[in-house]
């Protein structure tokens, strides 16, 4: 972080607090996929019957 002109200047990992990694994205399609199931699963247990 620096400033120019009067401004604080910052890099995009700065400015967020933080990075995209490949843990960050394994918690995500792993957590987007449970929640998928069970979707699927509560649709099948409500309107197959």
């Amino acid at each position: 972080m620096h400033k120019e002109g009067g401004h604080i200047v910052e890099t995009p990992v700065e400015a967020r607090a933080g990075f995209l990694d490949r843990p960050t994205l394994a918690v995500l399609i792993i957590s987007t996929s449970v929640i998928v199931v069970l979707f699927a699963l509560i649709y099948t247990g409500f309107f197959t019957r």
